[in-house]
């Protein structure tokens, strides 16, 4: 599954997420950041509490995108929200937020 992090989805619980994205300066110019991140909130499965994760993003071989993966099994059904943004310099040059929904039955959830 790819995920564009400027796209809100609905994915399966238990897929491996692809966060994909290229950063931009404050003009919209395209750079190419020191490093990058991404931050996971989620529900884990089962217990309800809320969890947080971060990924180091995997910069680009060709191309431009910085790319992260995530393994979703861990992860209840629900809301899942995410904030990817440079490591440095100081300030960010760019951030991103959005979320997508984690859908499962109960079959699912009895899987892993």
């Amino acid at each position: 599954m790819v995920l564009q992090t400027s796209v809100s989805q609905v994915l399966f619980r238990g897929a491996t997420i692809l966060f994909s994205t290229d950063f931009f300066d404050q003009n919209k110019n395209f750079i190419q950041p020191l490093g990058a991140i991404v931050n996971i909130v989620y529900f884990a499965v089962g217990e309800g509490s809320q969890q947080t994760t971060s990924i180091p993003m995997i910069p680009p071989v060709s191309g431009t995108s910085w790319t992260a993966q995530w393994d979703s099994r861990g992860a209840g059904y629900g809301v899942v929200q995410y904030s990817v943004h440079c490591t440095g310099p100081s300030p960010p040059y760019s951030v991103e937020d959005n979320m997508f929904i984690l859908a499962a039955n109960n079959a699912n959830l009895v899987t892993f």
